[in-house]
């Protein structure tokens, strides 16, 4: 390299070092200011992380930029000289690299493999972390005779530090090889190779690296398979390895030895046999042997066991599995009876947030009332519709904020401010009212600030008292709180008359002992558990991370990893406690383990008839008692097309129930798309789809609404709702298909015509009736009236304005 060349180099290098200080610098001050504006204690635990985060990384590229520059100046000491040609008019000249140059090349090269090997290396912060605190279950797995947590906690670790190391040994010896060939330091002669001394020492302690590291795996390979990292081992295969991995080892350091002996004297036979025999016992130790000895019928730890296991791994804990059902047990028919289903619902908010849920269930508090509700998410508020109950003619009843009486008029529960945190908020909130926010009183700061978020708009006029606001929807601001949990779609909730969102935070592991992975977000896991619970106050943007008291010891390690963010379970308000929905991600988990062996509770409904395919998501209801929601799934016997089982979860004052309902082989219903096919068959289902037909909407848009099961003594009953969308916007209830053991299916246009010709007292009546809207009218009506006496000008006011709109769709309707 020229003089000039040298320079210029030597300016760049500090300008790059300075630009990445510079831009690390920034993005750390802005977490410590964005930090202190939204939780003041994750101040200390946020610069921790990150400066870990730095340091791994930083490390991982100096660790390997100083291998690799040593490995080619070992090679650089073997080669003379070095030409290149360069070409001159129509001459070629070939010119000689000076030892200065190629010592320039030799540190740059190993500089940059440094580079590309260590990048990424940040990314080891959580299993770091996590093995530095260490996680104690307090039980021992049954092959090894390990506390469970060395599984989850320093394997890992273990994994990723082999795993580099060995990527370094491998690239070292292969690009040593490749050059010793390229500059005749590693040739054939005579069909046989040739090495100089030299390169054969350079080589020689590199193979007793590469034996050292495939030692190491050896070792590893009895926790990584009790930790399920190929499937779940049977006990021969465990047996085996126990015995192999130790044979595997000795003999990999054995020829570790061999390879430092050919590497101080020139016995090519020696560590070409030792390489051999260490080739040929692994081959033999892998494949050979398992080929013979595997076992599938004899599993690795009994039934049982297993149950246990599975049982610390997907919180299961808490289940309780019988004949009888708390969360099943209702009247005939049920008193809370829901229509609306969430796609239904979804489908009534006329805008969805990618990142949060349209619609869930909730329950509302009124007066020492408890209401069953959609809480419908909109883009400029919340609105609440009531889920067990619709208007004469089919469609949706909506409810204001502290009244019981749901109205048609599709009023908003609650209103978002401009500056509220919600699901779809803008990127950043730049104004003097922006809440939880960071002031930009100093030039410096907001450099920082535009230098960090990207934000050029800082760097203008900008008023002296403006704040600035971001992550400003509820997911992002727990991320920043806490980056090593997976949070859930925020959900909304209204306690005390103030909109919340509410997030799941789960912990997972793919490397639990002896069960089985399910599939888990992008990949598989066979350990998660909801540890967490987020609380983000909509308007104020106040957040809050809470240790939930069954989250398990993984999520314990976590938490006082991250000390003084995460508070402890006994803070959590009981109002926010008991509007805690169940975690829906966890209990579809645990409805999939329970499908297969030991549990054995059934298929779950919504499989294809070979039993492949996602099954269905599970039903969002509400508790009998109406004190909370709850989840509900179905299984059906695999022969027979009956339902075996139902999972059902709940949440009470914070703590969550599940039961697992196994249902009589002589006394159960059948499954429900059974049931289905059975209601499609009555003669009044055809007149209603030639009715929506008519009326101008595709029949195939008719919707699937609630799957509500319930139980009355010993005695099962089903129904399901059906919507079609109307002419010109929104949806109607048209259609009820029930069902109840020792009866035959009924059905009819509501729940309670449904129930009606269950029992055989009528008919399903025609698709439509005349009088409908006219009850529905003369209804408000005489709500308007009692409110006119009473001196309820409010209430006047919203009666009156829901009889205009049933009297005028009435008119809409009679024009068609």
């Amino acid at each position: 390299m020229t003089r000039r060349g040298r320079r210029v180099v030597a300016a760049i290098l500090p300008v790059a070092v300075l630009l990445f200080a510079g831009r690390w610098t920034a993005g750390l001050l802005a977490e410590r200011w964005w930090a202190d504006a939204i939780a003041p204690a994750a101040v200390s635990f946020l610069t921790g992380w990150h400066l870990l985060r730095l340091t791994l990384g930083a490390g991982a590229v100096l660790v390997a930029s100083a291998w690799f520059v040593a490995n080619l100046i070992l090679v650089y000491r073997a080669i003379g000289t070095v030409q290149i040609a360069r070409r001159v008019a129509n001459l070629e000249i070939h010119e000689a690299l000076t030892p200065a140059a190629l010592l320039t090349v030799a540190v740059a090269g190993g500089v940059l493999l440094g580079l590309l090997a260590g990048a990424g290396a940040g990314g080891w912060t959580p299993a770091v972390a996590l093995a530095w605190r260490g996680v104690a279950f307090g039980a021992e797995d049954p092959a090894l005779g390990h506390d469970l947590g060395l599984y989850v906690a320093q394997l890992p670790l273990w994994r990723i530090l082999h795993g580099f190391a060995l990527l370094l040994v491998l690239l070292a010896l292969g690009i040593a090889v490749a050059l010793y060939s390229l500059i005749g330091a590693l040739r054939w002669m005579g069909g046989r190779p040739a090495i100089n001394d030299h390169a054969r020492r350079h080589l020689g302690w590199l193979l007793a690296l590469l034996a050292l590291a495939l030692g190491w795996g050896y070792l590893l390979e009895p926790y990584e398979l009790v930790a399920g990292i190929a499937g779940v081992p049977d006990r021969p295969t465990v047996d085996l390895t126990t015995l192999v991995s130790p044979a595997l080892a000795g003999t990999a350091l054995m020829v570790a030895v061999m390879s430092v002996v050919w590497a101080l004297q020139p016995r090519h036979a020696l560590v070409a046999a030792g390489w051999l025999v260490l080739v040929i016992t692994s081959v033999g130790g892998h494949y050979l042997l398992p080929a013979f000895n595997r076992d599938p019928t004899a599993p690795a730890v009994d039934p049982d066991l297993t149950r246990s296991l599975e049982r610390r791994a997907f919180g299961l804990e808490v289940l309780r599995d019988s004949a009888e059902g708390r969360l099943l047990r209702a009247g005939s028919p049920p008193r809370l009876a829901p229509l609306w289903g969430g796609r239904a619902v979804s489908l009534l908010a006329g805008s969805e947030a990618a990142d949060s849920a349209p619609a869930d269930p909730a329950v509302l508090a009124v007066e020492a009332r408890r209401l069953p509700v959609w809480l419908l998410l909109r883009p400029r508020g919340v609105g609440a519709v009531a889920a067990d109950r619709v208007t004469a003619t089919g469609e949706p009843l909506y409810y204001r904020l502290g009244d019981t009486l749901p109205y048609p008029t599709p009023y908003s529960l609650l209103e978002f401010s401009p500056h509220a945190v919600r699901p779809g908020a803008p990127e950043y909130d730049l104004s003097r009212y922006a809440r939880r926010a960071t002031s930009l009183d100093t030039w410096p700061k907001r450099l920082a600030l535009a230098w960090a978020l990207q934000l050029g708009r800082l760097l203008g006029n900008v008023p002296a008292d403006a704040r600035l606001a971001w992550r400003l929807s509820p997911r992002s601001r727990l991320e920043g709180l806490l980056p090593f949990v997976a949070w859930s779609t925020p959900v909304a909730r209204v306690v005390d008359n103030e909109l919340l969102w509410l997030c799941d935070g789960y912990v997972a592991a793919s490397t639990f002992p002896l069960v089985e992975r399910v599939p888990w977000r992008e990949g598989a896991a066979n350990l998660v558990r909801a540890g967490f619970v987020g609380v983000v106050r909509a308007e104020s943007g106040e957040t809050r991370i809470y240790l939930r008291r069954d989250g398990g010891p993984l999520a314990e390690a976590w938490a006082a990893v991250a000390a003084g963010v995460v508070r402890p379970p006994g803070e959590l308000p009981p109002a926010i406690a008991a509007a805690l929905p169940y975690p829906l991600e966890l209990f579809q988990l645990q409805a999939l383990v329970l499908e297969r062996a030991p549990w054995g509770a059934g298929a779950l409904t919504g499989r294809s008839e070979s039993g492949a395919g996602e099954p269905a998501p599970p039903e969002r209801g509400w508790r009998p008692d109406t004190g909370g929601t709850r989840l509900t799934a179905l299984y059906e016997r695999p022969v027979g097309q009956r339902m075996s089982a139902a999972l059902v979860g709940a949440t009470r004052a914070g703590l969550p129930v599940l039961e697992l309902v196994r249902f009589d082989s002589t006394a159960t219903l059948p499954a429900p798309r059974i049931l289905e096919a059975t209601w499609a068959r009555f003669p009044a289902f055809t007149q209603l789809l030639d009715s929506i037909r008519a009326s101008g909407v595709r029949p195939d848009t008719l919707l699937r609404g609630a799957l509500t099961l319930w139980r009355d003594g010993g005695v099962l009953g089903l129904y399901r709702t059906y919507f079609a969308p109307r002419f010109g916007g929104g949806l109607s209830l048209v259609w009820v298909g029930i069902a109840q053991q020792g009866r035959r299916p009924g059905a009819g246009r509501t729940l309670d015509e449904a129930w009606k010709n269950l029992r055989g007292v009528t008919a399903p009546l025609p698709p439509a009736l005349p009088s409908a809207a006219l009850e529905e009218a003369r209804r408000w009506l005489r709500l308007a009236d009692s409110s006119l006496r009473a001196g309820d000008w409010d209430g006047f006011g919203r009666a009156l304005d829901a009889l205009r709109q049933v009297l005028g769709e009435a008119r809409d309707t009679s024009r068609r």
